[in-house]
């Protein structure tokens, strides 16, 4: 084992970016094995409104052509994929793989961010490179990468998400932070949360715990400042495209009365068939999901009006039935981390047999991790509890609400390092305990 580690030491440049540079190109060929269905658009709200910008320069249309002004998606995807489409033309063949390219380019970064964590934490470089090649060349996620992610936000998110505990760690060990460090990452934490609330909270709080320690108390108002002025910078012009639309202040979205309802309602308590009960709610409740509840929402001045009375209906329902909503949030909990076989045909009929394999690898990988994060936890507390931060406070957020395999992505990639992590571990506890053995029976 120490030899192989010794000769990939020394090879561990070539070895990285030639796992890079062939999963990037795995996921372009992928494509063209089928390349009538995988470089088609994928139809979501957030390609809708893509092309409503795309069309008309406004970020609307998000349930149905006609549907109006939305606030449903954030805006960097939609508008960096509707500016593809007006010069290339939506759903052409140029327009799509011009973004797969760039979805492709995104999962590598993402995976290259995923090893530098793994190397700053101390993982061995077995291990690490183990988990790249997996993460990289095994096509568990490529439907999801380069085909629903050409728009949708989830691996970028994944991406700033990684990089920011990179910086966190780096931060953490260099034992200093000064005010220009604190500027940089408060820019990174305002651009997460223009693209994903949920990360950016485990950001701000991983550097409001090392500015706290590490700051002069002196240099506290200017740090507060510092972050409150990125903020606006980021997303003040959000912020104003909100207020010129809705009236209110919203530095967010606006669709959680939305995700909230869905969730948490008397079907959900107990559901025979959970698969069934989310499509019937969605039906239900979203709007493009049915005509009916895109005709209920036409009913109210805006998108975000009808939101908000969705968010008053779930806030009485939770508050009337508090041991219902803890136990859905639990079993959320539980789908986000293990997922069930139905999140793999929520939309479609996939084979069984595949289901059941995919579902199996995951529920191991995430076994695996959680062990590794709580050893990391007890044996080096000062750095993995950033890894910890990335976790938990996403999670929160995603288990008072339907969490889909979407949502499990930006825990996708760390979840198989921490897991490669313990494998190598055991691997080379059992290497040893046989070299004892051996030594010994030769005495």
């Amino acid at each position: 084992m120490m030899r192989m580690e010794r000769w990939l030491a020394a090879r561990e440049t070539l070895a990285l970016w030639s796992i890079l540079v062939a999963g990037f190109v795995f996921r372009l060929g992928w494509l063209f094995l089928r390349p009538a269905e995988r470089l088609q658009p994928h139809e979501s709200e957030m390609w809708r409104v893509a092309v409503a910008f795309a069309r008309t320069g406004t970020l609307a249309d998000a349930y149905r052509p006609g549907s109006g002004i939305s606030s449903h998606v954030g805006p960097f995807n939609t508008i960096l994929a509707g500016m593809v489409y007006r010069v290339f033309g939506v759903g052409t063949l140029p327009s799509e793989l011009i973004m797969a390219v760039g979805a492709a380019a995104v999962a590598a970064a993402l995976f290259w961010a995923l090893y530098r964590v793994a190397a700053e934490l101390g993982i061995p470089i077995v291990p690490r490179l183990a988990a790249l090649a997996f993460v990289s060349l095994v096509p568990l996620n490529f439907y999801s990468e380069v085909v629903d992610f050409r728009i949708r936000e989830a691996a970028f998110a994944a991406m700033i998400a990684a990089l920011g505990l990179l910086r966190l760690l780096q931060m953490e060990k260099s034992g200093t932070i000064d005010l220009m460090r604190l500027a940089g990452f408060a820019l990174l934490a305002a651009f997460a949360f223009l693209i994903n609330p949920a990360i950016s909270l485990a950001l701000y709080a991983g550097i409001a715990w090392i500015a706290l320690r590490r700051l002069p108390v002196r240099g506290w108002p200017a740090g507060v400042a510092i972050g409150i002025a990125a903020f606006a910078i980021v997303n003040g012009a959000w912020i104003a495209r909100n207020y010129d639309v809705y009236g209110r202040f919203m530095p967010s979205r606006g669709n959680f009365g939305l995700e909230l309802d869905t969730a948490n309602h008397d079907a959900a308590v107990d559901p025979a068939d959970a698969r069934a009960v989310f499509i019937a709610r969605s039906q239900e409740i979203h709007p493009s999901f049915s005509d009916a509840a895109l005709a209920r929402l036409k009913t109210y001045p805006s998108d975000v009006a009808y939101f908000d009375v969705l968010g008053a209906e779930a806030k009485a329902w939770i508050a009337a039935h508090p041991g219902a909503f803890v136990g859905i949030s639990l079993r959320h909990l539980r789908e986000l981390y293990f997922p069930p076989r139905w999140q793999w045909n929520l939309y479609g009929d996939s084979p069984q047999n595949a289901v059941a394999a995919k579902q199996a690898l995951k529920w191991t990988i995430t076994a695996l991790a959680l062990a590794m994060l709580l050893i990391g936890l007890f044996e080096r507390p000062r750095l993995w509890l950033y890894v910890a931060l990335g976790f938990a406070l996403p999670t929160l957020l995603y288990m008072i609400l339907q969490p889909t395999l979407r949502y499990r992505y930006i825990f996708e990639g760390m979840l198989v390092f921490l897991a490669a992590a313990l494998v190598g571990r055991l691997v080379q506890r059992i290497a040893g305990g046989r070299a004892s053995s051996s030594l010994t029976s030769q005495q």
